[in-house]
């Protein structure tokens, strides 16, 4: 990648499909001759089936575990055509690490219609200057702080307004509204169509399209266009309003990650850093951060719930975070760490991400120096699954066994260069939201089909529990 491939269309130039080409395409071929007709109806159908089957196997992961138990045990660097398949730690830690020989934008561009954002840069020393201009907007001292007392604040009123009830939706009821609150109040970006349950959708539906690419043209695939359009559109007018307020009452609230980086434009930067560039960062932490981050909590919760001394331990580290944000001693930051900690090893057994995907530009060798040291040639694309690597005993000793572990040698947010950016924002929604649950008394699935995770494609959409009714349940 050389630096003039950083300029693209902007996505609000351009026109995306919307429902009514949908259907003027199908009433096109309609009208075409019936065996091509036919044709295009079965290819559909065959990429809609592939579509539910990928989302299923990526939700619900019984089939990857034991798919990657076997090949950890028979053949731990599987080549199959043009891929290969690793399944030890150690190799996919490496995967993960070495920027230079396993590149990421040919298989994650296609899901990225906004344009180039950091996942896709290839080129180190641009890829380097691109993720320091958007950590340079991170100020660690008050974020991680703010963003907290977000998540706090909307888990407390969430469960408050629902504590008659004794029912709560982790990810409609908590983990979705704090995201939503953060793009908000962090971010500096507003529900779209000032519609928190719209916006939560939306999240879903662009996330959905870098886990899985839906079918061109199938209802998800124009619902993430649409989706993109709308949220371009209202970057555009934020960055007018931001603009216009830079002198006058902005200049007295918080910064909004926004404000600074449209600040730091005005300070004059670069050349690629421009409101576009801008435009498609916010745009790609929202994308890949909102609904993955959603993910994450609610898988975590899920696997706290199914096992009964996993969900016990965690309410006593909650309650040890407690007593410390009370100013009783352990001091709160260990007390974090233990809780923070205890969700990772949650997480360990249903991750945001089981799968990562690399290729190989040029011919290299992983493993080297072991048994199993494989020649990669130019071209290969590599599988290197987080899922696979949390359940090799060589890293993970005992790994099904439900305990502590070192918080360093978790997979959930890579590793190297590419190491996840907003990590900062999922270690503490996650945290806040396991935490307002694990005061609930009698805290439980819900009956049936509702108490299970169900998914909007890849993206988690609802997992329902319950609680003995009347509690406040979010006491500080």
């Amino acid at each position: 990648m050389n630096e003039g491939s950083l300029e693209t269309a902007n996505p609000s130039d351009v026109e995306m499909p919307d429902s009514s080409t949908a259907a003027r395409h199908a009433s096109s071929t309609s009208r075409a001759n019936p065996l091509e007709a036919l044709a295009e109806s079965l290819r559909h159908f065959r990429q809609s089936q592939q579509y539910r089957l990928s989302c299923y196997v990526l939700s619900h992961l019984w089939i990857l575990k034991i798919v990657f138990a076997v090949l950890r045990a028979v053949r731990p660097a599987m080549r199959v055509g043009n891929v290969l398949v690793v399944t030890k730690a150690r190799e996919v830690r490496e995967v993960l690490e070495r920027f230079d020989d396993f590149v990421l934008s040919d298989s994650i561009t296609p899901g990225m219609p906004w344009g180039p954002f950091l996942m896709t840069v290839d080129w180190r020393g641009q890829h380097d200057r691109e993720r320091a201009m958007l950590q340079s907007a991170v100020e660690p001292a008050t974020d991680l702080a703010a963003i907290r007392i977000i998540a706090a604040d909307v888990c407390r009123s969430r469960i408050g307004a629902l504590a008659a009830t004794g029912r709560i939706d982790v990810v409609a009821d908590l983990a979705e509204p704090v995201m939503v609150r953060i793009f908000h109040d962090y971010f500096g970006v507003a529900p779209l169509a000032g519609d928190e349950k719209l916006m939560a959708r939306a999240m879903r539906d662009l996330a959905g399209i870098i886990m899985v690419d839906p079918p061109v043209g199938s209802q998800a695939w124009l619902n993430s266009r649409d989706d993109m359009v709308g949220l371009t559109r209202q970057l555009k007018e934020h960055f007018e309003a931001e603009k216009a307020g830079a002198n006058h009452a902005s200049r007295n609230s918080p910064p909004t990650l926004l404000g600074r980086l449209l600040r730091r434009h005005d300070a004059s930067g670069p050349a690629w850093f421009d409101e576009d560039w801008i435009r498609r960062y916010l745009t790609g932490l929202i994308a890949t951060g909102g609904a993955t981050i959603v993910r994450a909590t609610a898988q975590a919760v899920d696997q706290l719930l199914e096992r009964h001394d996993a969900l016990q331990r965690a309410r006593e580290l909650s309650g040890r975070l407690d007593l410390a944000e009370q100013g009783r001693p352990p001091d709160v930051a260990p007390c974090r760490d233990a809780l923070r900690q205890w969700i990772y090893e949650a997480l360990r057994f249903r991750p945001m991400l089981p799968l990562l995907v690399r290729d190989c530009p040029r011919d290299t060798i992983i493993a080297n120096g072991t048994p199993r040291a494989r020649l990669v040639p130019a071209g290969t694309r590599i599988i290197a699954p987080p899922l696979a690597a949390m359940f090799d005993a060589d890293a993970f000793p005992d790994p099904s066994a439900f305990r502590e572990r070192p918080i360093e040698s978790y997979f959930h947010f890579g590793f190297g260069p590419r190491r996840c950016f907003g990590k900062y924002i999922a270690d503490i929604v996650m945290l806040e939201v396991v935490h307002a649950l694990m005061r609930l008394q009698g805290l439980a699935r819900a009956e049936g089909s509702a108490g299970q995770v169900s998914y909007d494609g890849p993206a988690p959409c609802s997992l329902v529990v319950t609680f003995e009714a009347g509690q406040a349940g979010t006491a500080q």
